[in-house]
C-alpha cells in the first residue's frame, strides 16, 4: 500500500527477506542455465516482495504471504526471462564481431605490409562494417533523420548514402553477403547455408567485399573533392 510509512515497510522487507531466499533457491535448483548467479534471482525475488508490500490490500481477504509469494516467483521468472533474452542478444553480437574481425584479419596476400599498415587495414574494415551498420538505421528512418541537421548528423547521412550506393555496385556474392550480414543481421553460418558454401568462402568473400568497398569510396571522395 502507498501509504505505509517507510519504517514499516523496511520492517516488512526485512522480515520477508527469508521468503524471498527461499523462493529464489527454489527457482534457482530448477534452472535450465547457468548464465545467472543466485544473487540475480534474489534481486528479481525482492523486487517482487517490494512491488507486493506497495500493492497488497488486506480487503482482498488473502495473506500477504500468499500475495507476496506469487508476485515474488513471478518476478524471478520474468526478471531471469528478461535477462536471459539480453545476454543471448550479446553473445550472439560478440560472435558476429568475432566472424567479422577473423574474416578481416591477415592472411599470406597481406604479408608484405608493414605491422602499422596491417593495423590500419583491420581498422578500416571494421569501421566500414560499423558505419554499414548505421546505415540501415539511418536509410530506414530517414524523415526523422531529416529533422536533425546538425553537422555531424549530416555528414554521417551523406556517408552512409555513399556507403550504400557502393554496395549498389557490388557484383553477385559480395552483395548478398554485405546486405545479409550488415542490413539484415545474419551470421556468416546462416549465409553459408543461404548460398550453399562454407563459412570460410563467406568469410572470404566479406573480406573482398569489404576491400572493394574502401575502394569504391575512395573513388567517390575523388569525385567529390574534384566536382
Amino acid at each position: 500500500m502507498e501509504s505505509r510509512a517507510p519504517s514499516a515497510r523496511d520492517s516488512l522487507v526485512s522480515h520477508y527477506s527469508r521468503l524471498v531466499r527461499i523462493l529464489a533457491a527454489k527457482c534457482y535448483s530448477h534452472r535450465v542455465a547457468n548464465e545467472l548467479e543466485f544473487g540475480d534471482y534474489f534481486q528479481f525475488g525482492m523486487v517482487g516482495l517490494l512491488e507486493s508490500i506497495d500493492r497488497f490490500d488486506p480487503a482482498i481477504g488473502v495473506k500477504f504471504e500468499t500475495f507476496a509469494g506469487h508476485r515474488i516467483q513471478g518476478a524471478i521468472l520474468n526478471g531471469v526471462e528478461s535477462l536471459s533474452e539480453v545476454q543471448k542478444q550479446v553473445a550472439v553480437r560478440r560472435r558476429v564481431l568475432k566472424e567479422r574481425q577473423s574474416s578481416l584479419a591477415l592472411d599470406t596476400e597481406d604479408a608484405a605490409l608493414s605491422t602499422l599498415e596491417q593495423l590500419a587495414s583491420l581498422a578500416i574494415g571494421l569501421a566500414i562494417g560499423f558505419v554499414l551498420e548505421d546505415s540501415s538505421l539511418y536509410l530506414e528512418d530517414s524523415e526523422r533523420a531529416e529533422a536533425d541537421n546538425s553537422y555531424g548528423r549530416i555528414e554521417m547521412r551523406q556517408l552512409c548514402r555513399r556507403l550504400s550506393d557502393c554496395v549498389a555496385e557490388l557484383g553477385g556474392n559480395q552483395q548478398i553477403v554485405i546486405y545479409r550480414h550488415y542490413f539484415q543481421n545474419q551470421s556468416f553460418d546462416d549465409i553459408a547455408g543461404a548460398l550453399q558454401v562454407s563459412k570460410g568462402r563467406v568469410a572470404q568473400i566479406h573480406k573482398s567485399a569489404i576491400a572493394e568497398l574502401r575502394r569504391l569510396q575512395g573513388r567517390y571522395r575523388l569525385m567529390e573533392l574534384r566536382a
